[in-house]
């Protein structure tokens, strides 16, 4: 005869799902203690012990970015990862499963049409490229990008070539690495999303783990940066960096 020990099972797993956990953050990004003085906060929402979403919100409240969680501690995302513009509207989407990304990152008109597609998932063939759409929804040129594209910048001053030089410079050698004789070249990638905040922030490709810390640790040194735009509005903005480490 089979055994009904499944509701006490259930029973006893939602009895260890942690409360909603709220961290709230100044206009850099830093975490503060309490809601006095904060530009922003954000919810992490359990499903489980181990994961569920984080509910990132606008100062004014409103939800600005669901990201979810199969594991919060190992960072796996798995499902869809949303951001909506302050009124409402979906703003930009992106699936994920526990390898990582799925398909293409798309960001969203107010409107509802497709503004850009960037490849992220690997998934997609190897010569995948980007496409950015006018309102109307007809694809546009390099010229018109550029023309109604404003790129991130740093707080102090700087556009792409200082951030990409920051993250460069902020990389210290491991010890490891040099006592083993480790060298290459490390790709990192990450997003610098549409309030400025640095986020989706991955190894690409690595000569070797023992350099991930460091890397990972140059990128989050950028802090907040000044959002990118495009039409006026802001918009998430992703970048490649090439760390080479070699030993002369």
């Amino acid at each position: 005869m089979a055994q009904t020990a499944a509701p006490a099972a259930a029973a006893s797993a939602a009895a260890v799902i942690p409360p909603i956990h709220t961290v709230y953050f100044d206009a850099l990004g830093r975490p503060i203690n309490t809601a006095e003085g904060a530009d922003h906060r954000e919810d992490m929402i359990y499903r489980d012990s181990v994961g569920g979403s984080v509910r990132v919100y606008y100062p004014s409240g409103k939800l600005r970015r669901v990201v979810p969680y199969l594991h919060f501690a190992y960072g796996i995302k798995y499902g869809s990862e949303t951001s909506f513009y302050e009124t409402g509207e979906l703003k930009s989407r992106c699936e994920y499963k526990v390898d990582g990304p799925v398909g293409y990152y798309q960001q969203f008109y107010r409107n509802g049409k497709v503004r850009f597609r960037t490849p992220m998932g690997n998934d997609l063939p190897k010569d995948a490229q980007g496409e950015g759409f006018g309102p109307d929804g007809l694809p546009f040129t390099a010229a018109y990008n550029k023309e109604h594209s404003k790129m991130p910048a740093m707080r102090g001053g700087g556009g792409d070539a200082a951030i990409v030089q920051a993250v460069q410079q902020a990389v210290r050698y491991p010890a490891e690495a040099l006592r083993s004789q480790i060298t290459g070249r490390v790709l990192v990638s990450f997003m610098v999303d549409d309030c400025g905040f640095v986020r989706n922030v991955r190894i690409v490709k690595t000569p070797s783990p023992v350099f991930n810390a460091t890397v990972l640790s140059a990128v989050a040194s950028l802090g907040r940066l000044t959002p990118g735009e495009h039409d006026g509005e802001t918009v998430d903005v992703f970048y490649t960096v090439p760390i080479t480490f070699s030993i002369r």
